[in-house]
């Protein structure tokens, strides 16, 4: 069976719809309508995908190799944030685009004052 077979498995068993697991993901349900028909996923991905399903590393019929998904989790655990801080790093990456568009509204209106 493929990753995304497993992935539609697991979130039906535990009745949760494809748009909630993606809120929860911080990703499109698109993305996970995609994942599920392909199987096509990064392994960082899918790891955040199987946290977020309570899959546990002992799972072996998940999909990615005991070994695989140990080496997974110790290199990516120092840089792999909890969902609770993936939303707010969503959330301040918004507000920085908020920024940098004001920014830059602000510049090509200078700009139009210093060509007068």
């Amino acid at each position: 069976m493929n990753k995304g077979l497993q992935i539609k498995e697991r979130r039906m068993e535990l009745g949760i719809s494809q748009a909630a697991l993606a809120r929860k993901l911080s990703k499109t349900r698109s993305l996970l309508s995609y994942i599920e028909k392909t199987g096509k996923v990064n392994d960082l991905t899918y790891y955040e995908i199987m946290i977020a399903l309570g899959i546990t590393p002992e799972m072996k019929s998940f999909g990615l190799a005991n070994s695989r998904l140990s080496m997974l989790s110790e290199a990516k655990v120092d840089y792999i944030p909890k969902i609770s801080e993936l939303d707010h790093l969503r959330k301040e990456n918004e507000s920085l685009k908020d920024i940098i568009e004001l920014q830059k509204s602000i510049i090509a209106m200078l700009q139009k004052q210093t060509s007068k």
